[in-house]
C-alpha cells in the first residue's frame, strides 16, 4: 500500500454534507478493521470444539489457526499494491465482500480441509482489505491533526478486537455453537461494503505505480507455505523423512531466490534498502518475536484451559480476559506516559519487567492450581504486550523513509503475521510431540526468551530517548 501515492496532490475526501458521510465511512473502516484482528484470535476458543466436531488431528487445528495468517502475512504487500490500483474504496469492497463469502463458507466447511482452505481464502481477502483501511484515512482526514486523531481510534478498535474475541467467542460457541464464530462476520462485512459504497465515491486509482513484483510474491507463498508445512507436520511425518527435508530445502530455495529476485528487481516487494535503517531493521525483527510470543500464547492457553482444566468456551474466555484487557488498556493508560517521558526502549525494557515473570509463573501451574496463578501471569504477560507493541510499531513507522511509508508499514505488518504463523506453528510441535500442560511449559520459557530478545532489539536500535515533539 503506498500511502504517499494516496496523498500525492489535492486530498479526495466525502462527497456529499461532508460531516455525517465522513463519520460513517471512518465507522466502517473501524469494522473492517475489528473484522480482520478479531479472526485472528476468536478461532483459537473454538478449536477444540472443531476438533470434536470434524474429527481433526491436532496438525490440522494448527492448519486451522495458520491458513487465515499465513495467507495474510504472504499476500498483505501484494494487496497493498492492488488497493493502490483499484482505488482503495473498491479494494475494501472486495474485500469486505470476499470476507463475508469466505466466512459463509468457513461456517458451512463440511470438513477439516475444507475449513482449512477457506480459512486461507479469509487470510487472503484480509490481505486485500487491511491495506484499504489504512489507506482510505487520508481520503477522510485531509488534515493533519485530524487524521492522527483517527488514526489512533482506527487503531485502538484492534486492540478492541483482541480484547472480546475470546470473551465473544464463549458467548457464541456455548450458545450457539463454534460455526456461528465465522457466521457473525457475513452482516458486519456487507454492511461494511455497503457504507463504504454509498459514502466514498471517486477515490483516485494509481496507475503510474510500478509494477506488482508477481515473482517475489510466488517465492515468497512458495517459502512460507513449505516452511509452515516443515514446521506443523514435523512431528507427525518425522522430522527425517522425506517429505520434511523435500520441504525444508524448498522453503530454502525459495528464500535465497527471494532474496536475489528483490535485489535485482525494478519494483520489490520488500525493497532492500528499507533495512538500511538499523532502527527500522530491529523494529520489524522485534514485531515478528512480539507476535509470536502473543499469538503462540493465545493459541495454547485456550486449549490448556478447556483440555486439561476442563472448563467451557465461555469460562476460557472469561478466564483469558487478564491477557486480553491489559493488552487492550495498559497502552492508554500506562505506555504513552512512559514514552512520552522517557522513550521507546524503557518501555520496552518495563515490559520485560512485568512479561517474563509472568511467563516464568506459569512453570508452577497445574490442572488443580487456583486460577488466580494462572490469571495473575496472564494478567503480566498483557502487561507486557501492551507496553512492548506501541512503541515496537512506532519506531518503525517513524524510521521509514517517506517515500516508501506505506511499504514500510506492509512490511512490518507481514513480518508480524509471519511471527504469529511461527508462534502457533511452534506451540503446535510442542503440544505434539509431549502433552498440552508440557507444551505450555516448554512454550513458557521460549516465550520469556523471545521478551529478552525484543528488549535487546529495541533498545540496541532505538536512538532517540523520547518520540518527536515536532
Amino acid at each position: 500500500m503506498n500511502v504517499n501515492a494516496v496523498g500525492l496532490g489535492a486530498p479526495r475526501t466525502v462527497d456529499g454534507p461532508g460531516r455525517n458521510r465522513r463519520g460513517l465511512a471512518f465507522f466502517a473502516v473501524c469494522l473492517g478493521n475489528f473484522i480482520v484482528f478479531i479472526d485472528t484470535s476468536i478461532v483459537n476458543l473454538a478449536l477444540t470444539h472443531i476438533r470434536t466436531s470434524l474429527h481433526g488431528s491436532l496438525a490440522g487445528l494448527v492448519w486451522v489457526a495458520n491458513g487465515y495468517t499465513l495467507a495474510m502475512a504472504a499476500l498483505i504487500l501484494t494487496g497493498g499494491a492492488v488497493g493502490d490500483r483499484l482505488g482503495n474504496d473498491r479494494a475494501f469492497r472486495l474485500g469486505a465482500l470476499g470476507f463475508a463469502v469466505t466466512s459463509l463458507g468457513c461456517g458451512l466447511a463440511p470438513s477439516l480441509s475444507a475449513l482449512i482452505a477457506l480459512r486461507a481464502c479469509q487470510g487472503a481477502c484480509g490481505a486485500l482489505l487491511l491495506p484499504a483501511l489504512l489507506g482510505l484515512i487520508p481520503h477522510l482526514y485531509p488534515d493533519k491533526v485530524k487524521r492522527a486523531r483517527a488514526v489512533t481510534i482506527w487503531a485502538s478498535t484492534g486492540a478492541v478486537a483482541l480484547a472480546t474475541g475470546p470473551l465473544l467467542a464463549g458467548i457464541l460457541i456455548d450458545g450457539v455453537g463454534w460455526r456461528a464464530i465465522f457466521d457473525i462476520n457475513v452482516p458486519i462485512c456487507v454492511a461494511a461494503a455497503l457504507i463504504v459504497r454509498w459514502t466514498l465515491r471517486d477515490v483516485p486509482r494509481h496507475r503510474s505505480s510500478t509494477g506488482l513484483d508477481l515473482a517475489g510474491q510466488a517465492l515468497a507463498v512458495a517459502g512460507l507455505a513449505a516452511f509452515s508445512f516443515a514446521l506443523v507436520e514435523g512431528p507427525s511425518f518425522g522430522w527425517g523423512s522425506a517429505a520434511i527435508v523435500a520441504s525444508i530445502a524448498a522453503a530454502l530455495v525459495a528464500a535465497v531466490a527471494f532474496v536475489m529476485v528483490e535485489r535485482r528487481g525494478a519494483s520489490p516487494l520488500l525493497p532492500p534498502r528499507l533495512f538500511a535503517n538499523r532502527t527500522f531493521t530491529a523494529a520489524v525483527c522485534g514485531g515478528v518475536l512480539f507476535q509470536f510470543v502473543f499469538f503462540g500464547a493465545l493459541f495454547v492457553y485456550p486449549l490448556y484451559l478447556q483440555e486439561v482444566r476442563h472448563i467451557t468456551a465461555l469460562a476460557a474466555g472469561l478466564e483469558l480476559l487478564p491477557l486480553t484487557c491489559c493488552t487492550a488498556l495498559s497502552p492508554m493508560l500506562i505506555t504513552n506516559r512512559i514514552v512520552a517521558r522517557y522513550g521507546f526502549a524503557r518501555s520496552v525494557v518495563v515490559g520485560a519487567v512485568f512479561g517474563v515473570p509472568g511467563c516464568l509463573l506459569v512453570l508452577f501451574a497445574h490442572a488443580s492450581s487456583p486460577y488466580w496463578l494462572l490469571g495473575i501471569a496472564m494478567g503480566l504477560q498483557g502487561l507486557w504486550s501492551g507496553l512492548t507493541l506501541p512503541p515496537t510499531v512506532s519506531l518503525a513507522v517513524t524510521n521509514t523513509p517517506p517515500e516508501l511509508s506505506g511499504t514500510g508499514s506492509g512490511v512490518l505488518n507481514a513480518g508480524r503475521q509471519i511471527g504469529a504463523v511461527l508462534g502457533v506453528s511452534v506451540l503446535g510441535t510442542l503440544i505434539g510431540t509431549s502433552s498440552l500442560a508440557a507444551g505450555l511449559r516448554s512454550g513458557m520459557l521460549i516465550f520469556a526468551a523471545g521478551m529478552i530478545g525484543i528488549t535487546v532489539l529495541i533498545t540496541g536500535g532505538a536512538r532517540d530517548r523520547a518520540p518527536s515533539r515536532d
